[in-house]
């Protein structure tokens, strides 16, 4: 544990990698704990016996495929998307609001415990933009932080588990840091 300890404290002598470190490591520490709160929020929806997702996934159905929609969908990914909504998930609440819960989860754990950053935050992205296109409008914010965790993922993690297990593996912890550093 010193010697990975040494080899972080090697990467913070250059001063663009330590602010980097500093900065996505506080912004995964906030951002983690904000999606586990927000899973744990959803916990009541089990509790009240309501099926909340159901009004989300019709609510989605009409913002991206509805009538007031423009027809513009030439490879038909909206209508896709649509018919997969209504005809799986419409179906299948009870699962719909289970899955929710335990991808919020998990996309928070990760982001605490700094491991797979990159994965995690396509994932949220991925259900941000549902979100979104379900009428939840504050969604905004983490999508810009979704995106500067793709771009900054090795930053985000050196301080964590991820950072840890490439040490173990001989695993170069900071792949980005050589681009960042020659611009």
């Amino acid at each position: 544990m010193t010697s990975y300890i040494e080899t972080v404290k090697t990467q913070f002598r250059d001063r663009k990698v330590a602010l980097l470190v500093i900065i996505f490591t506080v912004t995964r520490l906030i951002y983690g704990w904000a999606w586990v709160e927000s899973a744990s929020h959803k916990l009541a929806w089990f509790s009240d016996g309501k099926l909340n997702s159901a009004g989300k996934i019709e609510t989605l159905i009409t913002n991206i495929a509805g009538p007031k929609v423009t027809n513009f969908d030439p490879l038909y990914i909206n209508k896709g998307f649509s018919w997969l909504a209504q005809n799986i998930f419409l179906s299948m609440p009870g699962v719909t609001d289970t899955l929710v819960v335990i991808f919020e989860l998990l996309v928070g754990l990760s982001m605490l415990l700094g491991f797979r950053i990159f994965w995690f935050a396509l994932l949220a992205m991925f259900m941000n933009v549902q979100f979104l296109a379900g009428g939840s409008f504050n969604n905004f914010g983490y999508i810009w932080t979704n995106l500067a965790f793709l771009k900054f993922a090795p930053y985000a993690e050196l301080l964590g588990v991820g950072g840890f297990l490439k040490y173990k593996q001989n695993k170069e912890l900071l792949s980005q840091s050589k681009e960042l550093s020659t611009t």
